[in-house]
């Protein structure tokens, strides 16, 4: 594992001011434990949904991002990715097994009348990540509101209940040292109660110091504790004093740990006072520096004095979270520290948004001219009205990706911190870490090394072949059948073994055959065992916060006569126009099911162009046929095989091509070459000959002509088995209609569109088009390139301008 940090020793050997020593004795108990828990991947999966709050009938649409945890791109190796919608009682009313490529899928839920109003949770992992306490997964609360449920999702807050924590910067109190303590105050929902005020005073109501909460509930103060003193907190709330303990015990001995942040670098103190002098010092402590990958350590000795400093350039940090624990002598954790580098951070911006009208759709392109975006990416944007409140997510991709998985409580609206980033964000971000406690990496857990990497990394289902028990002595061949995303493939089973494994499988179901020498194919008699075979269960027993909205949406929907769609009306399926080239395409893939061979259907403008067959295997497949027989098999040598090799008695040979005419084996070229195309049906070109049984090992070609019917034969071939768990389809994003459109319920809570699958071209421009809107819209735009960059960024349209 690579070093991270190597500066930071340099420094230390330059900041060595007499008070402590570095040295670099065994702590190897430490660094191995660490490396082996780490050394595993680790990926993070977000969800980037089209709203917070949903009306039933609404579909929700989403992105999902996987990313690999350590370099923060696109994970190009997990394909199954469950997500699944569960209620307050945590059951679980809708799931999905979706597949992933390149980092990247998308989706939809329907929200039908299984939902009432009320707030639920949609989360999204793959089978890994169960190995994992870390919460690499992604879960977040949405909140749904049905027109004929009477439920008022308004937030009913108590009055004068909150609750507050108070937490030592390095998570407990030192007597007779300066203490830094973090602040923050709930409400009972889980939200922050802003501005509150409080004064910290001892057991003599002396005050002592005073704090001020931000707008999310969080702020700090300093405090220099003594063991024989009590503390409490008063705090006004509500036009009301509300006292509370300090609820910390003040240690006798210890080391504490505090952190400042510069410009350009970061000071950490290790600080203890003169009753832990006499007992730790020459004894080593040792901290270790890491972001869950890579890492760094130092050594340092308390000598003759109780502060440590130790200096930590920004350019020297991992960029995003940093961990700081210290042991003690023991390898015990004694103290954590986070910290946030911002300084690395690949996220990119629009340079600008161009807006042109057509009759009834505006084309909308996203310029990202100045920024290196890789040829793979994926954007999705949620198209809204501007004074929506239906989209109040606290998580963007960026602090999904930098932020979430390293801490263990919740943070609300955590993207606000990575939006227009100044010091004051950097500066609260710093405070929030503080009352974050310890990191979500447990060193129980990593010391026990109980974690046993019990759940696969999975990739498509895995399915089991067994042979029955009456298959004996010879080897055996079974094929499965391509389908319109996957190839065909042949197993060869030797003498002795009673099964193969077929892997990467995306269909829901597959055909098989066993190939016999003297049948050709015939069914397949097997026992499948499928892996996954049912979607696992995240049991992490996570807390997210509510979705916050301001409003009471039910009020608007009962005194608004707002419907998203009459639902007396039936809803007629799409009916599609195919044209002639569709209808030939559909054709060829069912006459394809159940054959090993590539198969052509001819239609009028086949037959007009090139009259005969072999004018259209001259002229039209002679590639083709080279790519299926093979390339040392020329056209020329086929179609007059009988001249060249002056006999007729070489067809059904080991070295030739054999040809069929409605499934006759033809002994001259003579009784096909002189074909009309409108006598041809369809024709098989096989490369492998596998249901010709032996006959065929350089492959052949089969000619079907309309007199006979188009089925080969009535002979079954193949079994097919269905998948117990299978891949949902990419459905199409309904945009739901609403009796109006300007409305105050339509520009609150209303849909305008979803556009889940977008790529910047090499020009570096986004283009989509939507339906003309009566309102002006926010566009939510999320998405990440192939070389880590991501995007998180909202921007505003006026119908009337363009920007």
């Amino acid at each position: 594992m690579k070093s991270l940090y190597i500066q930071i020793t340099l420094n230390l050997l330059i900041l060595i001011f007499g008070g402590y020593s570095v040295n670099a004795q065994d702590n190897s108990f430490i660094l191995n434990a660490y490396r082996n828990y780490t050394e595993a991947a680790r990926e993070v999966v977000y969800l980037h949904l089209n709203k917070s709050t949903y009306i039933t009938g609404e579909d929700i649409g989403f992105t999902t991002y996987v990313l690999d945890k350590k370099d923060k791109k696109p994970s190009f190796i997990t394909t199954n990715l469950y997500v699944s919608i569960e209620g307050e009682d945590k059951k679980i009313l809708k799931q999905k097994l979706i597949k992933v490529v390149d980092g990247v899928a998308s989706n939809t839920f329907e929200l039908d009348s299984l939902f009432s109003s009320g707030n639920y949770k949609i989360k999204a992992y793959t089978n890994w990540m169960l190995n994992f306490d870390e919460k690499n997964y992604f879960s977040e609360s949405i909140r749904i509101l049905n027109p004929n449920n009477e439920n008022d999702l308004s937030e009913k807050r108590i009055e004068n209940h909150i609750d507050a924590q108070f937490l030592p910067e390095s998570g407990h109190l030192l007597n007779g040292v300066i203490n830094v303590v973090g602040v923050i105050i709930k409400d009972q929902l889980g939200f922050g109660i802003p501005y509150a005020e409080g004064e910290v005073v001892d057991k003599n109501n002396e005050l002592l110091t005073s704090f001020k909460t931000n707008q999310f509930g969080i702020g700090k103060f300093q405090l220099l504790p003594k063991t024989d003193m009590s503390y409490k907190i008063k705090i006004r709330y509500a036009d009301e004093d509300i006292s509370i303990n300090l609820g910390h015990k003040t240690e006798k001995e210890g080391i504490i740990m505090s952190l400042k942040s510069l410009k350009s670098k970061f000071l950490v103190s290790l600080i203890t006072n003169d009753e832990t002098l006499n007992r730790i010092k020459h004894k080593r402590h040792t901290l270790l520096i890491h972001n869950g990958d890579k890492y760094d350590f130092i050594n340092v000795y308390f000598t003759d004095k109780t502060e440590i400093i130790l200096e930590i350039e920004h350019g020297q940090s991992a960029k995003g979270i940093n961990i700081l624990t210290l042991f003690n002598e023991n390898d015990e954790p004694i103290s954590e520290r986070l910290f946030f580098n911002y300084q690395g951070i690949d996220a990119i911006k629009t340079n600008g948004i161009n807006v042109s009208k057509s009759k009834d759709s505006i084309n909308i392109n996203l310029n990202f001219k100045d920024s290196k975006v890789s040829n793979n990416n994926s954007i999705s944007v949620s198209i809204l009205p501007a004074k929506t409140k239906s989209y109040n997510h606290h998580h963007n991709i960026i602090s999904y990706t930098y932020l979430k998985p390293y801490i263990n409580g919740n943070i609300e609206q955590a993207k606000y911190y990575f939006e227009n980033v100044d010091e004051k964000k950097k500066y609260e971000l710093d405070n929030l870490l503080i009352t974050q406690g310890w990191s979500s990496y447990n060193w129980d857990k990593i010391f026990s090394d109980s974690y046993n990497r019990t759940y696969a990394f999975e990739q498509g289902i895995t399915i089991k072949g067994n042979l029955n028990s009456k298959v004996k002595n010879d080897d055996v061949n079974y094929v499965i059948y391509g389908t319109k995303d996957e190839l065909p493939r042949l197993f060869n089973i030797e003498n002795g073994n009673n099964h193969f494994v077929i892997q990467n499988v995306f269909s829901n179901t597959i055909e098989l055959s066993e190939i016999t020498k003297s049948n050709g194919l015939i069914p397949a008699n097997l026992y499948l065992q499928f892996f996954p075979n049912k979607i696992p269960q995240l049991h992490h027993n996570d807390v997210s916060l509510l979705t916050k909205s301001l409003e009471k949406p039910q009020e608007f929907m009962r005194n608004n006569d707002f419907v998203i769609f009459d639902k007396n009306v039936q809803k007629l399926d799409e009916v599609t126009v195919k044209s002639q080239v569709k209808i030939k395409k559909q054709m060829e893939n069912e006459l394809n099911h159940g054959r090993f061979g590539k198969t052509f259907v001819f239609d009028e403008q086949d037959e007009n162009t090139y009259i005969t067959l072999e004018s259209f295997l001259k002229f039209k497949a002679g590639n083709l046929l080279e790519q299926s027989i093979g390339p040392n098999v020329s056209l020329n040598k086929w179609t007059t095989y009988g001249e060249q090799n002056d006999s007729s008695t070489d067809r059904g040979s080991p070295s030739s091509v054999n040809i069929f005419l409605n499934d006759m084996l033809l002994n001259n070229d003579d009784e096909w070459k002189h074909l009309f195309l409108s006598e041809v049906d369809f024709i098989e070109i096989n490369r492998f000959g596998i249901s010709d049984g032996m006959r065929s090992p350089k492959g052949f070609i089969k000619i079907y002509t309309k007199k006979l019917p188009t089925k080969r034969s009535r002979k079954k071939t193949t079994k097919a088995y269905n998948l117990p768990l299978t891949f949902s389809d990419q459905k199409k994003f309904y945009v739901p209609k609403y009796s109006y459109y300007n409305n105050d319920f339509y520009n609150l809570y209303g849909t305008i569109d979803w556009k889940p699958n977008l790529k910047i071209d090499q020009q570096g421009n986004c283009s989509f088009k939507i339906e003309t809107p009566e309102v002006p819209v926010i566009l939510i735009i999320e998405g990440m390139t192939e070389n880590g960059k991501l995007i998180s960024e909202d921007k505003y349209i006026s119908l009337n301008t363009s920007e």
